[in-house]
């Protein structure tokens, strides 16, 4: 009797890990080193595209008003170097003077290519000359790397028509009222809308929800006439809130759509268990589905606060009044005058960006939660 020793494929034994020698793990860790740095790279130059405008918007919001038109233009903001003259703040230049020298000499005025200076040292003494003479510059003001910060306060203080007390302080007021009533109405209107479609069941359930994300399919131009001629005309509320407001307290389709399927990712046992304690369907939908639905409630915060502090196309329509404007008209009209100050105008607009970048950074973890999970499985 032959005895045949059985192999381990033969004994269905597991296989061997194999070896990996010390070559193959560098050549693995290089490649890994590679892809990923390649993955970075490309994130950040797409990142670019989006993060340079900003930037850009951001510095010439710190720059003086010469420096705004300064050729060729550059990065960080420039401002004269001034010195005290007789309690006076005025700039200096260098200035080449008859005997070719050049001297330190603060500017008092510059009219039609002439400056008038003093010197510093002696400012009983006057001194008048062209700032050109042919190709040859005479005078250079002294600059120095300068943050205006009085950008800001001067261009929140002064809004596109301070003489009706319309100041930027006003729009922001106004952009925060429209948003934060606009936020209540959303949530309290698509919630429980969701939540039927998503746990009740009821004749024309399916095909009333299709109607409603039909609904989507149609542009904001084609209801525009009759919902202005309906606020305006119809009820009354021309250059009010209310336009801006009261449409969010009736449903709307994407949201609805965003809430009911992040409500069937809810384990329906957890609400039968309620139903078998007693618990109503108001009971279920407060006190189980909302508390668990904190992501996507703050999605839908995000998503409606963008919405609504960007939104131009109803405040154009409804809102007439400069005392009514909203921060994206009141930009829009401040650009629009005739002396456009570039400086306070960009100072303006970092202070209509900086709350959408709070929110978003408040709200980013919950936010990607609530991305991520709506219409996952249970």
């Amino acid at each position: 009797m032959t005895n045949t020793s059985a192999s381990p494929r033969d004994l269905n034994l597991p296989p061997q890990p194999k070896h990996i020698s010390q070559s193959e793990k560098h050549v693995r860790k290089i490649r890994d080193i590679f892809t990923s740095t390649l993955s970075h790279g490309v994130i950040i130059f797409v990142g670019m595209f989006f993060a340079i405008p900003f930037l850009w918007m951001l510095l010439t919001a710190f720059k003086s008003d010469q420096d705004v038109f300064h050729s060729p233009p550059r990065w960080l903001p420039y401002d004269n170097v001034r010195v005290e003259v007789n309690g006076e703040k005025l700039p200096l230049y260098n200035v080449r003077v008859e005997d070719g020298t050049i001297k330190e000499l603060a500017a008092v005025k510059i009219v039609e290519g002439v400056g008038t200076f003093v010197d510093p040292a002696n400012p009983d003494e006057i001194l008048t000359y062209k700032l050109q003479q042919g190709k040859e510059r005479i005078a250079e003001a002294i600059m120095e790397v300068s943050f205006r910060w009085q950008n800001f306060p001067d261009a929140m203080n002064r809004g596109s028509r301070p003489g009706v007390g319309a100041s930027f302080w006003v729009y922001f007021r106004n952009s925060l009222i429209v948003a934060f009533f606009t936020i209540i109405g959303t949530l309290v209107s698509n919630t429980p809308v969701a939540y039927a479609f998503a746990r009740l069941k009821f004749p024309g359930r399916d095909l009333l929800f299709m109607l409603i994300l039909a609904t989507m399919m149609l542009p904001f131009q084609v209801t525009m006439i009759p919902i202005y001629l309906l606020f305006n005309d119809y009820l009354g509320w021309g250059d009010t809130f209310l336009p801006l407001i009261i449409p969010a307290f009736f449903a709307n389709a994407w949201d609805v759509f965003l809430l009911r399927q992040f409500f069937k990712t809810i384990p329906e046992e957890m609400c039968d268990a309620a139903r078998v304690d007693g618990a109503s369907e108001w009971q279920i939908f407060t006190q189980i589905v909302l508390p668990l639905s904190t992501p996507v409630l703050a999605t839908v915060t995000v998503f409606t606060f963008l919405y609504a502090w960007n939104d131009f196309t109803g405040p154009l329509l409804f809102l007439h009044s400069p005392r009514n404007f909203t921060m994206a008209l009141g930009l829009q009209d401040f650009q629009g005058q005739k002396t456009i100050i570039w400086n306070q105008l960009m100072a303006a607009a970092t202070v209509f960006t900086v709350p959408i970048i709070i929110a978003f950074f408040f709200a980013q973890k919950t936010f990607i939660q609530g991305i991520k999970l709506t219409g996952s499985k249970e």
